[in-house]
Order: C-alpha cells, then structure tokens, then sequence
C-alpha cells in the first residue's frame, strides 16, 4: 500500500495533468467510468455525462488557470480560475472551488461551486 506521501504526489499528479489536457486534448482518459459529478444542476454518476457536461460549459470556457491545489492523500481541492468568452464576443472569468477525489490513478468524484447568479448574467448578454 502507498504511502500518504505517494498517494499524495499521485493525487496531485493525475489532478495537474488533467488541468493540464482540458485544453490540450487527452483529459477523458483521466475521468473514471463512475465519477460522481456534483454540480448546481444536480448530480451525475457516469464519465458520459461528465464529458458531455464540461464539453458544454467548454464552449464558453477557453481556458483554466489552477490558482492553487490543496491534496489530502485521494482527495483535493482545486482553486480555478476560468477565462469565459461568450458567443457574441464577451469576456470575463469564473473563479471556482474544485473538490475532487482520484482513485487509481483517475478522478473518481468532482464538485464544483461557483457564483452561478454571475455566470447566468454573463451568459444572458450573449
């Protein structure tokens, strides 16, 4: 069994590199084929869903920047900031807390908190 300290550098690793590929292509293959998803709109439990939801919101999404990773053995917190550019060419950024948990090597479970009143007004200007 690994250490906390293995573990630990294993959690960050399989986090950074997903972060890292969100832009660059590769990141589904870090997704587990159960990742629970919790997010403002409810709760999902397959990779499915989880890659068609962050297809979506990457649509407005351009790109991520990890402020800063906290890493507890399997579990994780990710700061993230967002930059957005809408349809019509509007900007801004979403700034979001990522709870995260990686089990062999793949990100298990995710939540994600974020001022969703703020993202709905972005999007509403088009």
């Amino acid at each position: 069994m690994p250490t906390n300290e293995a573990t630990r550098a294993s959690t960050r690793d399989t986090i950074q590199t997903y972060f890292d590929q969100l832009y660059a292509g590769g990141w589904e293959s870090l997704i587990a084929d159960d990742i629970v998803f919790v997010r403002p709109s409810g709760t999902t439990r397959s990779k499915a869903a989880y890659v068609e939801g962050t297809n979506r919101f990457k649509r407005v999404a351009r790109s991520v920047e990890v402020r800063q990773l906290l890493v507890d053995g399997e579990n994780a917190c990710a700061v993230t900031r967002y930059t957005l550019q809408s349809p019509k060419g509007n900007t801004s950024v979403c700034d979001v807390a990522e709870i995260l948990a990686v089990k062999d090597g793949k990100l298990s479970a995710s939540a994600i908190f974020f001022d969703t009143a703020a993202f709905g007004e972005f999007m509403a200007q088009g």
